[in-house]
């Protein structure tokens, strides 16, 4: 019965071998599936007294999964880089397609055919087909303004719905891994190793680890945790949440701020999310990153300085009508970019463009041409790294744009390199390869038909020991 026992050990080995081969190849596409082998061993033997210890045949005696805790560890911690670079790579190309550089519709094109028209004007100042053209850049330049603000605006709110949508996500991935570490839980008390739920735990921390920085730590007792910045997101079957909320409770209109539920700050290190916060936050003072408002800021400080050093000049002249002190530009000081525009009374009455110098002077173009020497006075702008003239302000705009989108992009080329490295050493650990499980499937088949073969000639010889012994000679 010994040879039996153990031939029918090796038919079930063999048989549980195959399954899992199975299972391996049915989940090669799985996203997260991690490679799992059949550990086989011998049964204990059976001493025979005066002869030695009998084998009694083997056992699958544990389903391991194959995952390597230090790759996932690297993955984890460079992911969250990755996504941070990403969002702000992505964000910054926007930006630079709002702001149109170079094409047909930059700033200093629209810049170009403001001044151009201002040239022409000063050769036959008294004639209305000249100054027709002033009024119409003049518009374009501003619309193109305002639609530039307008657009920055836009993408801001968008950047802080996809805030509150990462927190959401990150709330919901929280859920799902306290969930599935009950089960886990419950399911690994006799020593077993829940392996699938397991894949499906860690394909969320994957999923996790590229919109915050997370931690992992796994007790000795099964107890599962997730943090992030030092503050535990998931304690085994308790979840901590984020909110996404205004500052003022009492006001839905000021800035928001990140939070945990309990009213404790976030401090995130890296991670999409902390991409994105950045972007919406970064007024580019005091070592902040230059997001959003930092464009915004710039965009108001060149509408702003624009508008006030033409209307200053223009004050000055005459109109053919003989007006003066008229500004040519309007705005709202508290949002200037949003709000430029040409003066009411300059497109109502193209007289009120003050060209003249003196009044009276039908022909005179004095106080234009100082309008268009403003172009290249280099004290125009004289505020900050964007000091110089009108072209000099919007080149500093530009050269920070190209700086940080530069950067964005070589931080992320870096990360892509790295995520690649990290992947190729977990897909060689865990990854299933079809030719390695064909290998294994006629492997495990010759041993199922080796062991059948065995228990049918077990089989014959106890039909002859038993049914036919001793019938010859009957």
């Amino acid at each position: 019965m010994y040879g039996f026992n153990s031939a029918v050990s090796g038919l079930i080995a063999s048989q549980r071998s195959l399954y899992v081969t199975n299972h391996n190849l049915n989940n090669m596409n799985t996203d997260g599936y991690s490679r799992q082998v059949a550990n086989q061993r011998a049964t204990a033997p059976f001493h025979m007294p005066g002869v030695g210890f009998l084998g009694t045949g083997t056992e699958i005696y544990d389903i391991e999964r194959m995952r390597n805790s230090y790759i996932d560890l690297k993955y984890w911690n460079e992911s969250a880089p990755m996504g941070e670079w990403e969002v702000k790579k992505n964000t910054l190309m926007e930006i630079e397609k709002l702001f149109g550089e170079v094409s047909d519709s930059s700033f200093r094109q629209y810049m170009d055919d403001f001044f151009e028209s201002l040239t022409n004007l000063s050769t036959n100042s008294s004639d209305f087909s000249y100054r027709e053209p002033v009024k119409e850049t003049a518009i374009a330049l501003t619309k193109h303004i305002n639609e530039t603000a307008k657009r920055l605006e836009n993408l801001k709110n968008e950047t802080e719905f996809v805030i509150e949508t990462k927190v959401k996500q990150i709330n919901d991935i929280g859920e799902q891994i306290a969930a599935l570490n009950k089960q886990i839980y419950a399911l690994e008390i006799d020593g077993n190793s829940a392996n699938d739920l397991r894949d499906q735990r860690e394909l969320l921390v994957d999923e996790l680890s590229k919109i915050v920085n997370v931690r992992v730590d796994e007790s000795k007792d099964g107890k599962y945790k997730v943090s992030i910045s030092g503050i535990t997101l998931v304690d085994h079957d308790y979840i901590t949440k984020m909110e996404y909320r205004p500052k003022d409770k009492n006001d839905i209109n000021s800035p928001k701020e990140l939070k945990w539920a309990n009213g404790n700050d976030i401090n995130l290190k890296s991670g999409e999310l902390k991409g994105l916060l950045d972007l919406v936050d970064g007024n580019g003072e005091d070592g902040k990153y230059r997001g959003i408002p930092y464009y915004q800021n710039k965009l108001n400080d060149f509408a702003k300085g624009f508008a006030e050093g033409i209307n200053e000049q223009h004050r000055l002249g005459y109109g053919l009508d003989e007006s003066h002190d008229i500004d040519f530009f309007t705005m709202d000081e508290k949002n200037p970019a949003a709000t430029i525009a040409v003066s009411n009374e300059i497109i109502e009455d193209l007289r009120k463009i003050a060209v003249a110098g003196e009044p009276g002077g039908v022909e005179d173009n004095k106080n234009l041409l100082k309008i268009i020497a403003l172009r290249e006075d280099n004290e125009f702008f004289t505020d900050g790294m964007s000091k110089g003239n009108p072209d000099d302000f919007i080149k500093a705009i530009l050269s920070n744009m190209a700086v940080d989108s530069m950067q964005a992009n070589r931080m992320k080329g870096t990360q892509e390199v790295v995520m690649k490295n990290i992947l190729r050493r977990r897909q060689s650990e865990s990854g299933v390869s079809i030719d390695e499980e064909i290998g294994n499937l006629v492997r495990f088949q010759h041993a199922y038909v080796s062991a059948a073969k065995m228990i049918t000639t077990f089989d014959t010889i106890l039909d002859v020991t038993i049914n036919r012994l001793g019938l010859v000679g009957r």
